[in-house]
């Protein structure tokens, strides 16, 4: 079973994504298009206001109508080829941002609950193993799976709503998993002693009580301002909890797998690897 949670350690680097902050050009798209559409806007209104002032004064001909409408279409294929260039890296990042709390939160249910059984099976009388299986419990019937795919469909049909939603929910579930993760390590390391495994030094957990409806009132007020910070805290946030859980786990590794004293030969009196049955220098076979 140590195996197994050894495995599930190591498949942190599948599940863990750490997104870089080069993502903070999604927030940023929108108000860059909006500027950059209106200063284009404003020179298209510009290179046609001659022509319009012409038409209000002689009867249109196709030589004077085609500038204006040309203008006008371009125009239109600006705002929309920008307003496509917003969807899609805003789709594209909700999708990875969903998927790996998504894969994070399944593994750790995973790490857990083989962590559990494995103390169960040393001190199945304890109370504090007992406490760890119902915060297990808790937190799987919580943090149940998102979909990625469906929400960025949604940010593509109805950008700011579905954003919005989608931003809630993910500062939501980060601050229940704050919640379980504290309680966790708190009960764990009384869990490892009775269990019959030295005290793990854990550092007190870093947790993150974000308001996310008071996100959303802040968004509202500043004009959308506000939601350049708020998705900066949805990249820093989930990766500053991986890089904890991370030294988090390896701490329950090495209490769990304390390096072994070498043996020494009864016959020649080399050193015996702790699992060898026989001596590699004089092929003495070991006690058990």
């Amino acid at each position: 079973m140590r195996q197994r949670i050894e495995a599930l350690v190591r498949r942190r680097t599948e599940t863990d994504r750490r997104m870089g902050y080069v993502w903070m050009v999604v927030p940023l798209l929108p108000f860059a298009a909006a500027v950059t559409t209106g200063a284009a806007a404003v020179g298209i209104f510009v290179s046609i206001l001659p022509r319009l002032s012409s038409l209000s004064q002689q009867t249109a001909t196709p030589n004077s109508v085609e500038p204006v409408v040309g203008g006008i279409l371009a125009l239109y294929a600006l705002v929309m080829l920008t307003l496509l260039i917003v969807w899609f890296f805003g789709a594209l990042s909700f999708y990875y941002l969903i998927e790996r709390r998504n894969r994070h939160f399944a593994r750790q249910h995973l790490l857990f609950g083989t962590i559990n059984r494995y103390l169960e099976s040393k001190a199945s009388a304890s109370e504090n193993v007992s406490q760890l299986s119902y915060l297990l419990e808790d937190s799987i019937y919580e943090e149940h799976a998102r979909s990625a795919g469906l929400w960025a469909l949604l940010f593509l049909l109805v950008a700011p709503i579905a954003g919005l939603i989608a931003a809630y929910n993910l500062t939501q579930d980060m601050r229940k998993h704050d919640g379980y993760q504290s309680k966790y390590q708190l009960a764990l390391a009384p869990s490892m002693v009775d269990a019959g495994f030295p005290r793990p030094d854990i550092p007190a957990y870093n947790s993150r009580n974000r308001d996310p409806m008071l996100f959303i009132i802040l968004s509202a007020i500043t004009g959308g301002l506000f939601w350049i910070y708020w998705y900066y805290t949805l990249l820093k946030d989930y990766n500053n909890h991986f890089a904890e859980q991370a030294e988090f786990e390896d701490q329950i590794v090495r209490v769990l797998n304390p390096p072994q004293t070498p043996r020494t030969c009864g016959t020649c009196g080399g050193i015996v690897p702790g699992s060898a049955r026989f001596c590699p220098n004089c092929g003495s076979k070991q006690a058990a």
